[in-house]
């Protein structure tokens, strides 16, 4: 290829190809190329090979165009009817009050197939039929979807009820030993209302020349925060059930109120009952934040 002939892959010939001529003319060789390819387009069209019509179909073209004309005033069923009085747009027999009557013959339906009368009206039952039965799965699925929301909702309104529960009744519980301790209590008038914590004792040494038994049971000790002996502490965490929960800090904060004229809720320690009947709003949860109330 000479230096003088043009790539024919070049930037410059490919910017000047399209895949079709369209939008308005730019100058008089794209108004040509225009007209061209719209002279192309129409006899394409022209030429274009239809699709041969079935032996079916020309028949129902010819019953429709047989069916669409009304009987010939001519023939000699028509003057054998005008004899007796009939004339065209009347109807046959006689003549009721508040009747429809009709003026046009009855619709032609020819059976193209080999399926039995009625099997159409069948097949449209069927079809039918499943349609209602895919709608009704729908709807127990949209349903059972709705169930899991609402079993998914209530779950989560549990655990955030249980958590606040736990986190009362530790709070009470902080209280009430720190209040106790003030009036020189040495130990709880409920053992758990105070927290007990586990003592680790230390391993000791076997003498030399002894085994000792690493497996042998050793019985957990606990004491409250002043060196008494303690019960296990109960530990009372979201794992437990939400009645027992409620029962505990129903419990703990009878004591507080009852004992120490003291509201969890409220943070303050009120002087007397009466004190606390008119200032506390009362002593549940939901007397004091509305609806944080525990369910």
């Amino acid at each position: 290829m000479s230096d003088d002939e043009d790539d024919y892959m070049s930037a410059d010939i490919l910017n000047g190809v399209s895949d079709q001529p369209v939008g308005i003319a730019k100058s008089r060789a794209h108004k040509r190329q225009l007209q061209i390819h719209s002279r192309f387009e129409e006899t394409r069209e022209t030429v274009r090979p239809k699709r041969p019509i079935s032996h079916a179909e020309r028949e129902k073209e010819r019953r429709d165009e047989a069916l669409a004309k009304p009987i010939s005033q001519e023939s000699k069923g028509f003057a054998l009817m005008a004899k007796m009085g009939f004339k065209p747009g009347m109807t046959l027999g006689k003549q009721r009050e508040d009747e429809i009557r009709i003026t046009e013959p009855i619709s032609v339906d020819i059976k193209g197939n080999r399926k039995g009368l009625g099997h159409e009206v069948e097949e449209v039952q069927e079809r039918n039929d499943r349609v209602e039965a895919v709608m009704q799965k729908m709807k127990e699925q949209a349903a059972k979807h709705e169930e899991l929301i609402d079993d998914y909702s209530k779950r989560r309104r549990q655990d955030a009820n249980a958590k606040q529960l736990v986190k009362d009744i530790r709070a009470c519980r902080k209280v009430c030993e720190e209040l106790d301790h003030r009036m020189q209590k040495k130990i709880p008038d409920v053992a758990w209302f105070w927290r007990s914590y586990k003592i680790v004792q230390e391993e000791s040494e076997a003498p030399k020349g002894y085994y000792r038994n690493r497996d042998a049971e050793k019985e957990e000790e606990y004491k409250y925060s002043n060196g008494l002996t303690a019960p296990v502490d109960p530990n009372y965490d979201v794992t437990m059930p939400t009645e027992d929960l409620e029962e505990a800090l129903s419990s703990i904060n009878t004591y507080l109120r009852d004992g120490h004229f003291y509201c969890i809720w409220c943070g303050a320690n009120y002087c007397s009952p009466e004190d606390m009947a008119e200032h506390c709003p009362g002593n549940t949860r939901r007397s004091h934040h509305g609806d944080d109330d525990h369910e």
